[in-house]
């Protein structure tokens, strides 16, 4: 599976990624152990959108940040995509994995017995299938479903964590550093492969970072 995900033997890649695979013993089939798991109540597009329903928040949609920024920044800027782009490339492009997705929506009620079914056979194009009637309890006649088939091009996904790439990156963080008025957060930006709550703690801490002052962050 990781050769297929990656289209690199295991050996050429991070310890970090085959420990994400957890090994068990017993019946559990969850991928995450965490003692409070949850999916947003009302889905989340309907969470984002809450969220952006605020006075002081522009959505600007299919906006080449490249535009925006010619137009000139605020004051301050969190950027949240691949960190060589904001530097043009300067010292080569970060190679990153890639995902294609295809959607199905089936006339029947369920369509596998878990949420997610891995595809490790590499003659086998797509990594895994999603049923997410699994994760959301939705009760229906019909279910959809979602194929992942791993690529190299496209919109970068997942930071392909080698030592080359680790030393290419830390000449951008280098340049990141010169710039204060920027806050580079995220997997793209940072160059980390996070799982979800990992970079929404992250924010969540650089947030207070930015509002809380030095000196009574540095006594709590």
């Amino acid at each position: 599976y990781t050769r297929k995900q990656w289209g690199l033997d295991p050996s050429q890649l991070d310890k970090a990624v085959t420990s994400r695979v957890p090994t068990r013993t017993s019946t559990d089939d969850r991928y995450f152990l965490d003692t409070f798991q949850a999916m947003p109540l009302h889905g989340y597009t309907a969470m984002f959108e809450n969220m952006l329903d605020h006075d002081n928040i522009d959505l600007a949609l299919g906006v080449d940040f490249e535009d925006i920024r010619a137009e000139g920044l605020a004051p301050h800027t969190i950027y949240t995509g691949p960190i060589d782009e904001y530097f043009g490339h300067r010292f080569g492009a970060l190679p990153y994995r890639s995902l294609a997705f295809r959607h199905e929506t089936l006339d029947q009620r369920r369509f596998q017995p878990v949420a997610v079914v891995n595809y490790p056979d590499e003659a086998v194009p797509y990594t895994r299938i999603t049923e997410y009637k699994h994760l959301t309890g939705q009760v229906h006649r019909q279910t959809s479903i979602s194929y992942e088939f791993p690529q190299a091009n496209g919109d970068p996904y997942y930071p392909i964590p080698r030592p080359e790439n680790a030393a290419l990156y830390k000449k951008y963080a280098e340049l990141a550093d010169a710039h204060p008025e920027v806050s580079f957060v995220g997997r793209l930006a940072t160059y980390r492969y996070y799982n979800m709550d990992q970079v929404v703690g992250q924010a969540l801490a650089h947030y207070r970072r930015m509002t809380v002052p030095a000196d009574l962050a540095v006594n709590s």
